[in-house]
């Protein structure tokens, strides 16, 4: 250990020594022995500080034999008695003062059991609910509101051996991954689904957890009254010898599960007198042993909103992405990420070229899907990560499939980066009076100096070649310093064209402008139709982002 790390450890013993607490030695780890609230309910507690750093608040665990009479305590976790203080991110502690930090620690530790043991934080049990109600858990897929009989079936959804358990309707994308492995959907077994709106708790002055029927009842009543006998009534028909429930709560999904007592099995019950099985369960109650389940959210909704906050996704729009080369395999990644594809839309990417590897360096993908056509080998790749996507590839030229005067799609993207081609998809959309969809144009200048990304929708704004209505004059805006020349790479094989040397970086970057962009779109309001994102002051200027009006000077727009 380090003189530094040795120091450290000096200043948190000090302090904790000087608050009462002993080393226990002759373990593997930094731990001390002694009392949170010393002065008041002196709560006799071990911490641990082996970790100086302090990327965690240091484990603090109370000590077998402290209870409080009649009573659970909130932020009291699992069997190994381990007491969460501090939330996970809440707070950065500072390493630098570590005597500091240790009493820190142990004040903030030391208010949150006071809180606890007289009732105040009896709240918090219901956001702590699922380390209280179960280890295992389960995926759960299922309609927004969804009430009434689903399935639990176990699954083959990623690459373990170990299949996973799953609540779901037959419709389930969960169930479509596991029919796409060549494997038959299996029956699986009945489980009622109730909803409530309260926040599952429990109540801190019964028992806990509830091991059987007759302690569940007891505490379902208590949390809704609404809640207690379906499972019981779930025996009243069909042959399963185990029968679920799933309550959607407020705070979560949380499933339970009951089998047959082996006195309720015989033929006498389950045959001629399965009407009576519900009453004679309650007769039994307390011999039900009951198994519990916390339920992981899988459905779209949660996976592509989750992290959006209140921004709206791209779930439901029909997005045609038009190059999936070094800028569009990033952004196609980051649409599909976005939500597109679900909901009822569809993500189309289209490029008539093939993978080679050349362009491994600054691509989405990689060795396997060498010489395959960039657009199928990424849709392809979408699907495997995100098996829910309806995400499709477009073979032929992208000017064949915009020769129609209407076009299937929400929003066109050209990811190309070729000139030519975007100021004849611009052509088009322009000449098409209103007709196509908004096209959003993203691409990089320069040896990637500089990423912009133009929205074009209506004859308001600028269309691409209002940005620069000669081709031999200065854009509108000027992007490129005076005198800095776009060094161009010849390739190996005459057929391809020059190549234009940057790193992977600048992709990525432009791809998420571009997204942001269709993000904008999504939520009802652009912005900013035309943005740039400088990488290289010595080759580029600053571009103020803005929306552009139509030039005077445009051939395209101007004409029409």
């Amino acid at each position: 250990m380090d003189e530094h790390n040795i120091g450290s450890l000096r200043q948190v013993h000090d302090a904790l020594t000087e608050r009462g607490f002993e080393r226990l030695w002759g373990m593997e780890r930094v731990v001390y022995r002694g009392l949170l609230d010393p002065t008041g309910l002196r709560v006799p507690i071990r911490v641990d500080v082996t970790d100086i750093d302090f990327v965690r608040p240091p484990r603090i665990f109370v000590e077998e034999g402290y209870d409080v009479k009649g009573r659970r305590l909130p932020h009291l976790l699992g069997e190994s008695r381990s007491f969460c203080y501090y939330a996970n991110g809440v707070v950065v502690l500072d390493r630098y003062n570590p005597g500091g930090t240790i009493l820190q620690c142990l004040e903030q530790a030391d208010s949150v059991i006071r809180d606890a043991v007289r009732g105040r934080s009896d709240a918090d049990f219901a956001d702590e609910f699922n380390n209280y109600w179960a280890s295992s858990f389960l995926f759960v897929d299922l309609p927004p509101d969804f009430s009434g009989k689903a399935k639990i079936r176990f699954l083959d959804i990623d690459r373990r051996e170990e299949r996973s358990p799953v609540l779901c309707l037959d419709d389930s994308w969960l169930a479509d991954v596991h029919r796409a492995s060549g494997k038959k959907l299996p029956e699986g077994e009945d489980c009622f689904v109730v909803s409530t709106g309260v926040a599952l708790s429990l109540n801190p002055n019964d028992q806990w957890p509830p091991n059987n029927l007759h302690e569940l009842n007891r505490w379902l009543r208590w949390v809704d009254p609404n809640l207690p006998g379906y499972l019981e009534r779930s025996f009243a028909s069909g042959h399963a010898l185990t029968r679920w429930v799933a309550i959607r709560a407020a705070n979560g999904t949380y499933v339970y599960s009951a089998t047959l007592p082996p006195v309720l099995q015989k033929d006498e019950f389950r045959k001629s007198r399965q009407s009576n099985l519900p009453v004679m369960l309650n007769r039994f109650s307390s011999k039900v042993e009951i198994s519990r389940a916390n339920g992981v959210p899988a459905d779209t909704d949660y996976i592509f909103s989750r992290n959006m906050g209140k921004m709206i996704n791209l779930a439901g729009k029909r997005i045609l992405l038009v190059g999936v080369g070094t800028i569009g395999s990033f952004l196609a990644q980051q649409l599909a990420q976005s939500g597109a594809g679900t909901g009822g839309g569809q993500l189309a990417l289209l490029d008539t070229d093939v993978l080679r590897t050349a362009n491994l360096g600054r691509h989405l993908l990689g060795i396997p899907y060498i010489d395959r056509n960039k657009a199928e080998a990424c849709a392809e790749f979408l699907k495997q990560q995100l098996p829910m996507l309806d995400v499709v590839h477009r073979p032929g030229d992208a000017l064949d499939l915009a020769a129609g005067e209407r076009l299937p799609y929400d929003l066109v993207i050209d990811a190309t980066g070729e000139e030519a081609l975007s100021l004849a998809l611009n052509e088009r959309a322009v000449r098409s009076n209103g007709l196509w969809p908004p096209i959003l144009f993203g691409y990089l200048i320069g040896n990637g100096a500089m990423a912009q990304a133009l929205m074009t929708s209506d004859r308001n704004h600028a269309c691409l070649k209002c940005l620069k209505p000669q081709l031999s004059g200065e854009p509108r805006f000027r992007s490129l310093r005076p005198d800095v020349e776009v060094i161009k790479v010849s390739n190996m094989q005459c057929a391809d064209p020059l190549h234009i040397p940057y790193p992977v970086t600048r992709s990525v970057t432009a791809a998420s402008l571009i997204c942001e962009m269709a993000l904008a779109w999504a939520g009802g309001d652009v912005g900013h139709r035309f943005r740039s994102h400088l990488f290289d002051q010595a080759r580029a200027f600053s571009v103020k982002d803005g929306s552009p009006t139509p030039s005077r000077d445009c051939p395209a727009c101007q004409t029409i």
